[in-house]
């Protein structure tokens, strides 16, 4: 019995998905959990995985199309069984005679609308005039080339891509650094590949958008897919949950300590190291469940407290920020917590990572560390309620018993929608945080 591909649900505020590469050709068998396609939306690039096992027998949209989530994209069937009749075959629109036929063979002109297979064209390279003629103009070689036209045909928009990527064939490229490569128009040339073999990966291209896009005095930059959700976003948040915000100083001496204790132990038996944040992001997951009203978001005229807590955290990009969530916080030990915020962070930096990573958060943390930032504002991450800011650590003099001694403190911030969480709440939940965070024995007890 046949079995439908569709593009998944990719998040609550998803709508569309482009397909932007398929992992397998008509008549390839399939297992059901492989990879068959990834689609990208404006927030992320997923695979998608095979519903059944089967014979991929055919492929209804091609890549570079970009359809409604639940669009029907292919058919598999079981071997031998014929794909049922009513399946649609995708059209692309193509202008007459613009399709030239292999040098040597009749010259075909294409119908304005050509049905499209992701089969890739067998013999000699296929190719519109005017690529033909770039290319040789370029010195490019076709057969290195993809081509985006009906049946794999090259059109001058390959050719003109590949020149303006400028990567030479001998380069090794991952699929999604090439595709990045070409959505941003930026040069292979001279980036360094951190891939196996010096191979470019999506995370090395994205440090060669960001220094490309690198502000300058008088330059107008415009806004990827990326940040135009970020504006959008970050707007929204501001103009529809009132903000209010709070501030304390939390004594970072004793949970340094207990980190120094404890890590040698810890990376020896599960060959991981935590950090400070880690910590923290534990305490905040733990400090909800003494204020469940954190946890919560509106909708219409109600107060809906969410049954899970996912505990966000912002991961800096050179496209933009990303907040994925590590899931069920409150209930995972510490190790657990690392092994996720260290596979999030590894897979959002080559864009891996899921629709429901993103948006299943409850609750943001946002560090700035690492910066001499002392402390800091956040807009909340629709439509959750409450984000948690940390600053620097900072040495300050105080008076204990007569003597001026040296503290560690750092400067913890919280910002919440009004609409949901009084002040009175809110100072108290910051409060209640600060003293698990200075107790960190008592609070870390059963991790």
């Amino acid at each position: 019995m046949a079995t439908e591909v569709v593009v998944p649900m990719l998040g609550i505020t998803v709508e569309r998905g482009k397909i932007v590469e398929w992992m397998k050709k008509e008549g390839d068998p399939v297992e059901k959990g492989e990879i068959i396609f990834i689609v990208e939306t404006e927030k992320v690039t997923t695979e998608v995985e095979s519903p059944a096992s089967g014979i991929l027998a055919k492929i209804i949209v091609p890549a570079g199309v970009e359809v409604p989530v639940l669009t029907l994209v292919a058919v598999i069937t079981e071997p031998g069984e014929e794909v049922p009749a009513h399946y649609p075959a995708p059209s692309v629109e193509v202008p007459p005679a613009e399709i030239e036929a292999p040098i040597g063979g009749e010259q075909v002109a294409a119908a304005a609308s050509l049905q499209v297979t992701s089969t890739p064209p067998e013999g000699p390279v296929k190719a519109v005039p005017a690529a033909r003629k770039l290319a040789r103009d370029k010195g490019l070689n076709l057969e290195t080339l993809a081509g985006t036209g009906p049946e794999g045909v090259i059109l001058l928009r390959d050719v003109e891509t590949r020149l303006k990527v400028g990567v030479e064939p001998s380069v090794k490229v991952s699929t999604l650094a090439r595709r990045l490569a070409e959505k941003e128009a930026v040069s292979l040339q001279g980036v360094e590949g951190t891939g196996i073999r010096g191979k470019i990966m999506r995370a090395d291209v994205e440090r060669a958008v960001g220094k490309a896009a690198a502000p300058r005095l008088g330059a107008v930059i415009p806004m990827d897919s990326m940040r135009q959700v970020i504006a959008r976003r970050m707007s929204q948040s501001a103009v529809t949950a009132p903000h209010i915000y709070f501030f304390t100083d939390v004594w970072m001496e004793p949970l340094l300590n207990l980190r120094e204790d404890i890590l040698p132990d810890f990376e020896r038996k599960y060959g991981m190291r935590f950090s400070i944040n880690d910590l923290i992001i534990k305490a905040v997951a733990l400090n909800i469940l003494d204020f469940p009203i954190l946890n919560a978001t509106a909708k219409d005229q109600e107060i809906h407290i969410l049954p899970d807590v996912n505990i966000g955290f912002a991961v800096a990009l050179a496209s933009g920020l990303i907040v994925p969530a590590i899931a069920h916080t409150d209930k995972i030990g510490l190790a657990e917590i690392v092994r996720q915020r260290t596979d999030l962070v590894q897979r959002a930096r080559i864009g891996r990572l899921s629709m429901d990573e993103i948006e299943r958060g409850t609750f943001t943390v946002s560090s700035l560390a690492q910066y001499d930032i002392t402390s800091f504002t956040a807009i909340l991450n629709p439509p959750q309620s409450g984000i948690l800011t940390i600053g620097k650590t900072r040495e300050e003099l105080i008076l204990v018993d007569g003597a001026v001694k040296g503290k560690k403190v750092v400067t913890f911030g919280l910002s919440v929608d009004h609409r949901i969480i009084d002040g009175a709440v809110a100072a108290d939940f910051l409060q209640n945080l600060k003293w698990k965070l200075e107790r960190p024995a008592f609070t870390f007890l059963n991790l």
